[in-house]
C-alpha cells in the first residue's frame, strides 16, 4: 500500500498567514474607528451639554481657562444669564475603581455644590455605578468645602461596597470646588 505522507506547512507560510490575518484584522478595526469616531464624539458632546444644563442651567457657558496643577481639571466654564454671571461648571475626570470616571459639577457664587452629572464611567454595575443615583450625588448638593466620606472623618455617606468609587467622585467634586477657589477667591 502506499501512504501518503501529508506534508506539514513551512515555517514561512504560517508566518505569512499570521500576517495576512494581522494586516486584515487592523484595516478593519481602522474603518470600524473611522466610522465610529465622529458619531461618539458628537454622543459625548450632547450627553456633556445636557449634564452642564442639568446641574447649572444658563443661558451660554463661557470657556475659562485653568491654569492649576490638578490634572482632574478638564475644563471650567462660566455660567452666564441674564448677561451676567450665575455659577461654574468645571468638567472633572477622577480614577474610579473600573476606570475613568467623567463628570461635572455646578458651583454657584457662593462656592457652594448646584449639581453632579457623571457623563461617562464603567464602574460595577450595582456597586459603583450607583455613584449616578440621586441619593448619592444629592448629598453634595447646597453644600461647600472640603468632603470627605464618613469613614474618613467626613459627612458623605459612601456607597455600599463601592469605597473606591465613592472615594473617587467626593475627591472629584473637592478638585472642583478648589479649581473655582483658585479663580474666584470667595471673600
Amino acid at each position: 500500500m502506499d501512504e501518503k505522507v501529508k506534508k506539514e506547512p513551512g515555517t514561512l507560510s504560517l508566518v505569512l498567514v499570521l500576517i495576512i490575518i494581522c494586516v486584515a484584522t487592523s484595516l478593519l478595526l481602522g474603518l470600524v474607528y473611522s466610522i465610529t469616531k465622529e458619531p461618539i464624539a458628537e454622543s459625548r458632546a450632547r450627553k456633556t451639554a445636557e449634564a452642564k444644563q442639568a446641574v447649572f442651567p444658563a443661558e451660554e457657558y463661557v470657556a475659562e481657562e485653568y491654569t492649576g496643577a490638578d490634572e482632574a481639571i478638564v475644563g471650567m466654564e462660566r455660567a452666564i444669564s441674564g448677561g451676567a454671571q450665575t455659577g461654574w461648571i468645571v468638567q472633572v475626570t477622577a480614577s474610579g475603581f473600573a476606570g475613568a470616571i467623567d463628570m461635572v459639577v455646578g458651583i454657584d457664587m457662593d462656592g457652594l455644590v448646584r449639581g453632579i452629572s457623571i457623563i461617562n464611567m464603567s464602574e460595577t454595575s450595582g456597586l459603583g455605578s450607583n455613584a449616578d443615583n440621586d441619593s448619592f450625588k444629592n448629598q453634595f448638593i447646597g453644600l461647600g468645602g472640603q468632603f470627605a466620606l464618613n469613614k474618613d472623618g467626613g459627612s458623605i455617606q459612601a456607597l455600599t461596597g463601592a469605597t473606591v468609587t465613592s472615594r473617587a467622585v467626593t475627591q472629584a467634586v473637592n478638585s472642583a470646588l478648589a479649581a473655582v477657589a483658585a479663580v474666584q477667591p470667595l471673600e
